[in-house]
């Protein structure tokens, strides 16, 4: 498999259909984490793909882990707003 590796201001950036298979989740189901503010990513081109970095992969790492752990989004957006309130 090859990817098309976006070259960003810190590092590696990718797709949303290259994280999707990077992490075997599906487009639209990160679509649906970006319209529900859960996980943004670091920016949008002007042809409106939605462009993922480093910190947005481990986000997404973290969402799923809960998921598996079947956390509703609710509460998976709750542990981790509490998670970055932590010093």
């Amino acid at each position: 498999m090859v990817y098309n590796f976006w070259r960003g201001g810190d590092g590696m950036e990718y797709t949303v259909k290259e994280v999707a298979e990077l992490t075997g989740t599906t487009v639209k189901t990160l679509h649906h984490y970006h319209k529900v503010n859960l996980l943004e990513p670091c920016r949008i081109t002007d042809a409106g793909y939605r462009i993922y970095g480093i910190k947005e992969l481990e986000r997404l790492q973290e969402i799923l882990f809960y998921r598996e752990l079947e956390f509703s989004l609710k509460d998976i957006m709750k542990a981790l707003e509490d998670e970055s309130n932590r010093i």
